[in-house]
């Protein structure tokens, strides 16, 4: 690996790390104060948080050389990091897992993935 591609794919891992890391700071949060939102709709913002996730994955992966199996990896690795969250949120008062949640992070995982797999490069 050139020394251009290990800055390149260091700049990628540590923006992944970074995101996961906003991601865990949201979980340990009590609670916002949010207008009452139509029910189900914290589905799609799981959705719409773990997408950048997958795809941030899926780009870090492919960075480092890792071409076989990247859309397995970057969407299996966003769906663990979520049911790690839904786990970590069972401990954080005020929050709560769910099942819908993890779900909602698994699609979103896919359709990250799936949005990284159309970019060249």
């Amino acid at each position: 690996m050139e020394r251009k591609n290990i800055k390149t794919a260091v700049i990628y891992w540590l923006v992944t790390f970074a995101y996961m890391g906003i991601i865990f700071w949201l979980s340990s949060r009590r609670g916002f104060n949010f207008p009452r939102l139509p029910e189900n709709f914290d589905k799609i913002i799981h959705m719409f948080i773990y997408m950048p996730l997958s795809f941030l994955f899926y780009r870090s992966f492919n960075k480092i050389g890792i071409k076989r199996y990247v859309f397995l990896m970057a969407f299996l690795s966003a769906t663990i990091y979520g049911i790690m969250d839904e786990i970590h949120q069972l401990y954080v008062v005020g929050r709560d897992a769910s099942i819908g949640d993890t779900i909602a992070d698994f699609v979103g995982a896919f359709f990250g993935a799936a949005g990284a797999s159309s970019f060249r490069s």
